[in-house]
């Protein structure tokens, strides 16, 4: 471009050899753009970024805008190209390296007799067929020899088998995240298949490049393969030890990051690798390919350094590459009935030849029907390999533009029918139903134990939750507390602090006899107040009344909540392109529950409390994309007793540049609810998905002041009970037991919360029915536990009331007490019965929320479980 640019009247799409960054960064911003703009509707329904670059540049190409006169020209004129491909290419570089890293050596050992077999039986077959199309196919097409040059028939043979018979391994390990395949077994048999498939392609592909490069002098040949070989023995052994040798020696392993000279002395490697490669006439993807094969999996290290250096290659250099590959697919040329045809064949013996092949196998080593026909067609993926490759023979001079286009639409076809296909054949109904076969199986072995005995004896007690002696009864056998970010886990431990820390009994269920148990307290005695006589009210709250006591001397039952109680904790992190997550989620080290905490920094925070608080402990990582995140959920393994804490952000101390900013409020609960769904990256369904269909009892905690530093820690926390029904729900019986818990377990020693239980004056018999039950516990007192009576809503109607009950609460009870001056220090707690699919919250819940962002208290949502609903 001139000096000067555009002011002195440059035009800055003419290309110039002395500028040509100026039309390149144009050509750049159009792409991303458009491969952006066309993976909207693809993302929605599952489909990987791979296709939505591929068809941009199929749009930016001679098929579609290029049919505008002057477009390509303009837009990419040939001189320009070679930039373009120059970037495209250093970004397939590193994606090759990525993929030399995501090849778990350990996984192949553990799992090498699935691998090998179904690798080959599944490639072995599509490879076989592949050679037989390549008849026709070469007959037809590149008989003539004008386009490509004099191509011989067994180079364009293995070529096309090679074609039709790879798989593309990181869109499989995408997929497999996506549907939550990744840990049952066809995941694994697929994820095993997959890595052999993947190395023996390349290896057919690097064949099939050598023959082609060496078609003058035969003998050639054996010395590029002899070199190839000697490489590749080279650097996996005095190159890969060294490399080892020197990352333990600096502590690279250990590391959080990556140092920048570690990092750059691999990035060396790689290139080094590739430059040989290249030069010896065979591609420099292999060397890269070869050089991110010998890089330690110690610590997770593949992991962190694919997060220290893949962001610019996977957001910039990748998608020009794919988008660089449509510009070269030129459907047009496409005009004849036989060129359709073609294609038409070429979709059905590459799906199919993969289906059969990789089902046969899977079912050979012992899975059922589906689970194998779920294998086959996984395997059947093509996605971003088969761009590679087809790049690759389109630019070796293997194939001609139209074969090149045919095969193009067979990789977008097969990639795309991958997802819609395995959830037709393996669907999540079938799934769950084979998780709860496979498991009774475990168990009908484990019943041999007591232990085993004795807890499902007790789980077949708990599962009705409809009066106060279930209440009293009931046992929550596993909190599983599920994070997605650093920010909840403050609200997270506080809240499990008090659920869980104070426990004393662990072995005899409700019911049975026992000695007398030595308390933490120094005495027996304790003070207890008459429950019979409560304050009634309307709208006015009064703390005068003298409560009586007595002195007592107690032999206690345990109840439900003085069992122990185990944590798993689960995070659950956001799923993207990011080859990091896919390393991690598909990682051999995901198998081991201590290895999966010893590489997660916020499973280490869960555990480290659960060691310090001697509380039994498992964790699992779970990777999930915003859409998917309550079926993600709702599939986990999980028992109807269990109680799944929801930690979620709630309203910030400020936001700014927002309709909401400090000191003001929200006006409504639509407000406070989008903000809730986008600070926590969850779907508008969510919260009405997990309350229909989650099989266990749920709680979500809204934490509205997580974020504030200036937060006394050290001051008493206050539990708000919420019982606007006038007959209670099991729902509100599960709220009930979850204070009742807290109360008890910080009566036995804990911090000492104030626990209020607010009930609608309607429901008589509450205080008489719950103290029949608990007045003989040394911790059940007014000091801990107090029951206010609130006057609310009509003589048969709650709902009809003018105001909800937290609003009736705050004005009438806690204004004039010393709560108002601790909200911030408080959590309501209320419960939701609503079971209505799409429908996220009650009313009473709705509002519960908006004061609780708007007054900065926080809110615990309960939902009841049980297999009647």
């Amino acid at each position: 471009m001139a000096v000067g640019g555009v002011i002195s009247g440059g035009n800055p799409f003419i290309w110039n050899s002395g500028s040509p960054l100026t039309l390149w960064l144009f050509q750049v911003c159009l792409i991303l753009v458009t491969c952006n703009l066309v993976n909207i509707p693809f993302s929605k329904i599952r489909q990987p970024k791979v296709i939505s670059e591929v068809i941009a540049g199929v749009i930016l190409g001679p098929t579609v805008l290029g049919q505008i006169p002057n477009f390509t020209k303009t837009m990419f004129p040939a001189a320009s190209i070679p930039g373009l491909s120059l970037t495209s290419n250093l970004g397939i570089i590193l994606f090759m390296f990525f993929l030399g890293l995501e090849v778990d050596k350990g996984f192949i050992k553990k799992h090498l007799k699935k691998a090998l077999s179904i690798g080959l039986f599944s490639l072995t077959i599509p490879f076989g067929f592949g050679c037989l199309f390549a008849v026709p196919l070469y007959n037809t097409y590149m008989g003539n020899h004008t386009e490509t040059g004099h191509v011989k028939f067994t180079v364009f043979m293995v070529f096309i088998a090679v074609s039709i018979s790879v798989t593309a391994f990181p869109v499989l390990c995408r997929i497999l995240n996506e549907l939550c395949l990744i840990k049952e077994r066809a995941g694994i048999v697929v994820l095993g298949g997959g890595i052999i498939n993947d190395i023996l392609g390349w290896i057919l592909l690097a064949l099939s490049v050598i023959l082609s490069n060496s078609t003058a002098d035969p003998v050639n040949t054996v010395y590029i393969l002899l070199c190839t070989l000697g490489w590749f023995l080279f650097i996996s052994y005095p190159i890969g030890f060294v490399l080892r040798w020197a990352l333990v020696r600096t502590h690279e392993l250990e590391r959080s990051k990556p140092s920048p000279m570690a990092t750059m002395c691999v990035l060396f490697i790689m290139f080094i690798s590739a430059y040989f490669t290249d030069i010896i006439g065979v591609h420099p993807i292999f060397g890269a390919f070869m050089a991110g094969l010998i890089v330690p999996r110690e610590n997770n290290y593949v992991v962190k350094l694919a997060e220290r250096m893949e962001d610019i290659p996977n957001i910039v250099l990748i998608p020009i590459y794919f988008a660089v590959a449509g510009l070269n697919v030129d459907l047009t040329l496409l005009n004849e009935g036989r060129d359709w045809g073609y294609v038409f064949a070429s979709i059905g013996i590459a799906i199919s030849t993969k289906i059969v092949s990789g089902s046969v196998a899977a079912r050979i080593h012992g899975l059922f029907f589906r689970e194998s026909l779920a294998v086959g067609v996984l395997l059947s993926c093509k996605g971003i390999v088969e761009i590679v490759v087809l790049t690759v023979g389109l630019n070796a001079g293997i194939i001609s533009r139209k074969i090149f286009g045919m095969f193009i639409l067979m990789a977008l076809v097969s990639t795309f029918l991958t997802t819609p296909l395995t959830l037709l054949v393996y669907p999540e109904s079938y799934r769950r139903d084979l998780r709860t076969r496979m498991n009774k199986e475990i168990e009908s072995v484990e019943e041999s134990t007591n232990e085993v005995s004795n807890i499902e004896e007790k789980e077949s007690t708990v599962m009705s939750l409809k009066s106060f002696e279930d209440v009293k009864n009931f046992h929550i056998t596993k909190i599983i507390n599920i994070t997605s970010s650093t920010e909840t886990i403050s609200s997270s431990l506080e809240l499990l602090n008090h659920l869980l820390i104070g426990q004393v009994v662990t072995g005899p269920a409700p019911g049975t006899s026992r000695g007398k148990e030595l308390s933490r307290k120094s005495s027996n005695s304790t003070v207890k107040p008459s429950f019979s006589k409560v304050k009634k009210l309307s709208r006015v709250w009064s703390r005068g009344d003298d409560s009586e006591t007595a002195l007592t001397i107690i032999e206690e039952d345990p109840l439900g909540f003085e069992l122990e109680i185990p944590l798993k904790a689960v995070h659950l992190r956001l799923l993207t392109e990011r080859t990091a997550d896919l390393l991690q989620s598909s990682s051999l080290q995901n198998d081991d529950q201590e290895s999966t905490v010893n590489t997660d920094s916020i499973l280490q925070i869960f555990d480290i409390f659960s060691r310090l608080s001697r509380i039994q402990f498992s964790s699992e990582v779970i990777f999930s994309t915003v859409r998917e995140r309550a079926a993600n959920i709702l599939s986990m393994q999980k028992n109807p007793t269990d109680l799944v804490v929801l930690p979620l952000r709630g309203a910030t101390s400020e936001i700014n540049g927002s309709e909401i900013s400090s000191g003001e409020h929200y006006g409504d609960f639509s407000q406070i609810y989008s903000h809730i769904l986008g600070l926590n990256d969850l779907p508008a369904n969510f919260f009405g998905t997990i309350f229909s269909s989650l099989k266990a009892s749920s709680a979500v905690l809204i934490s509205n002041s997580g974020d504030r530093a200036y937060i006394n820690r050290f001051k008493k926390r206050y539990f708000n009970l919420l019982l606007p029904r006038p007959i209670l729900t099991s729902s509100d019986f599960l709220a009930l037991h979850l204070l009742l818990l807290i109360c008890y377990h910080n009566g036995a020693g804990g911090d000492h919360p104030h626990g209020t239980i607010y009930i609608n004056s309607k429901n008589s018999e509450f205080v008489d029915q719950l103290n029949d039950l608990y007045a003989d516990r040394n911790w059940y007192n007014e000091t801990i536990v107090n029951i206010t009576s609130v006057n609310y809503g009509q003589e048969s109607h709650f709902d009809s009331a003018s105001a909800s009950f937290v609003e009736a609460v705050m004005d009438s009870s806690l204004a004039e007490t010393p709560h108002e001056d601790n909200l911030e220090e408080s959590t309501f707690i209320l419960s939701e019965s609503f079971s209505q699919g799409e429908t996220s919250f009650s009313e009473e819940a709705k509002s519960a929320i908006l004061h609780g962002a708007n007054r900065k208290f926080n809110v615990l949502i309960t939902h009841y479980y049980s297999d009647a609903q």
